[in-house]
């Protein structure tokens, strides 16, 4: 870092989203400088050795959602990224059996028939009305958001699956479709969306489908766990970065972002060192943001960044095993360790959470998700035993009583409870475990309040509603500052996506024209 220099952009956190902005940026040909606050860069996509001789996914555990685009032109996989495993997932159902999602089609109706006839020939309606609704919001995904008027400008058949779609929540657009609770059950909103009956939840399962199946290239992103865990993302996006001509510092907190008559001029430092820069790019969620700017931004906005949706959390339990253990819903079956495996047997038991959560108290009886990348991944254990971490929603950002460090041997304990009432033995094969809870996702790795996409996904905070009306198309309403975190569009994951978009806002203000976002954001009116 020159001290001395004033850079043309500089980026404020090295998370990938971060990584993604400083690499279009600087191949633009603006100099560029990445801040990182961590020693090590990549946010909530990093892998660390939480025990000794063990490494886990910190935070984000596996990709489905990355967009093909920015993996070929950042040159990922060249770089090394190594994706396989979890081309599967399986759930309980509430008989305490076993059912597992296929992505081949025949398995799939073959496993749903077991159950349902009916529901069984529906699965082809609902896979075609999901795949109308990703044509019509994938070409979105790299590009501003729409507005529903412009969703429901789309072909006719994408206009009438928005029409459809419009003040259901997840729970009716489910059940319009299929009849057993099977299915009824098994079908969740994404990740904190809360509750399924919500009214205007659904559109959220078009987000997200458009987010898992529409590619920009013509050609499917790997979907599952990578090798050497998620931090190989960042160091190859920190590489295609630095390889453009970006600079990265890390253990370099920011104290302020400095504005000067309406405009933003740059950074003052912990330390108290200052770095000037033309444009600031915000990798951190608005709550930080509006800390950062202080004074600078107008109170009435700073109030409305306040009041947005981040009511609750995940949690996230990372174990060492010195064996897997045998889940009674799959006896001799190794299907729950292919791919994702979740512990949630009825629509009402991921209610009781999200409820509980909202009262502020932990989850007796959580949704957890529970993974094993060691199964494919021989890098991230020592031989002949095994890495499992369990994603836990709901989990209160505070809880109503004590604090996470007063309570978090306590929701071990519930978790631990949970996991041997469906795998006799689990405690037997546990070597030690690690809980992440919200504060320590915040203190660890940047996420505001635990949230894994620094506010909700929630119907009002999606689209141009996300963050907010005003700063949904990437721009703060201070000249040269912008937000490239998971609080805008898209939404979150590591997708890439709005660290994509908000470079090619700013580079769009500064009169440079990358034509392949002309081309994706062409649907635009």
């Amino acid at each position: 870092m020159d001290s001395t220099r004033v850079y043309d952009a500089l980026v404020v956190g090295g998370g990938h989203n971060g990584l993604v902005s400083s690499f279009y940026l600087s191949r633009a040909g603006l100099s560029t400088l990445v801040v990182e606050a961590r020693e090590t860069v990549g946010g909530a996509c990093k892998t660390e050795e939480l025990i000794p001789g063990f490494r886990f996914s910190t935070c984000a555990n596996w990709v489905g959602w990355w967009r093909p685009k920015i993996i070929e032109e950042m040159g990922l996989l060249d770089r090394g990224v190594v994706v396989g495993g979890a081309d599967v997932w399986s759930r309980i159902l509430p008989d305490g059996s076993g059912f597992t999602w296929w992505e081949d089609e025949d398995e799939m109706k073959s496993e749903v028939g077991r159950h349902s006839a009916v529901d069984a020939e529906c699965w082809t309606e609902w896979r075609a009305f999901w795949s109308d609704v990703a044509a019509g919001i994938g070409p979105w995904l790299l590009s501003y958001p729409p507005s529903r008027e412009q969703l429901a400008g789309g072909s006719a058949q994408f206009a009438e699956a928005i029409a459809f779609l419009e003040g259901r929540s997840v729970a009716d657009v489910v059940d319009h479709f299929f009849e057993s609770e099977v299915m009824r059950s098994g079908i969740v909103a994404p990740h904190d969306v809360g509750s399924l009956y919500e009214p205007g939840s659904g559109i959220l399962l078009g987000l997200a489908e458009s987010m898992r199946t529409y590619s920009e290239t013509g050609r499917q992103a790997p979907k599952g766990y990578v090798k050497g865990g998620m931090g190989e993302i960042s160091r190859a996006m920190a590489e295609a970065a630095e390889e453009a001509g970006a600079e990265i510092i890390s253990g370099a907190p920011v104290e302020r972002i400095d504005v000067r008559d309406g405009r933003v001029v740059g950074v003052t430092l912990r330390d108290g060192g200052r770095i000037e820069a033309k444009r600031v790019l915000l990798g951190c969620g608005p709550a930080t943001a509006s800390r950062l700017l202080g004074d600078a931004l107008d109170p009435a906005l700073a109030a409305r960044i306040s009041n947005l949706k981040a009511c609750v959390a995940p949690l996230k339990l990372h174990c060492a095993m010195s064996e897997l253990p045998e889940w009674t819903s799959f006896p001799g079956s190794d299907l729950p360790y292919q791919g994702p495996f979740a512990l949630c047997r009825t629509r009402e038991q991921s209610e009781l959470a999200w409820d509980a959560a909202t009262r502020g108290e932990l989850p007796t009886n959580p949704f957890m998700a529970i993974m094993a990348p060691s199964v494919w991944d021989e890098t991230v254990a020592p031989a002949g035993k095994h890495t499992l971490s369990v994603w836990t929603l709901y989990a209160p950002v505070t809880p109503a009583n004590g604090s996470w460090e007063e309570r978090r041997n306590e929701m071990i304990e519930l978790m631990l409870t949970a996991l041997e009432a469906e795998a006799p033995g689990f405690r037997r094969h546990l070597i030690d475990a690690v809980l992440l809870t919200p504060y320590d996702l915040e203190d660890r790795v940047g996420l505001t309040r635990g949230n894994i996409h620094h506010i909700d996904i929630a119907p009002d905070q999606i689209f141009t509603h996300r963050p907010l009306p005003e700063l949904a198309n990437y721009r703060f309403p201070i000249d040269g500052l912008y937000g490239c975190a998971s609080s805008h569009h898209p939404y979150g994951e590591v997708s890439g996506a709005p660290g994509h978009n908000a470079a090619h806002a700013a580079l769009e203000d500064a009169g440079i024209i990358d034509v392949g976002w002309q081309q994706i954001a062409g649907v635009r009116t």
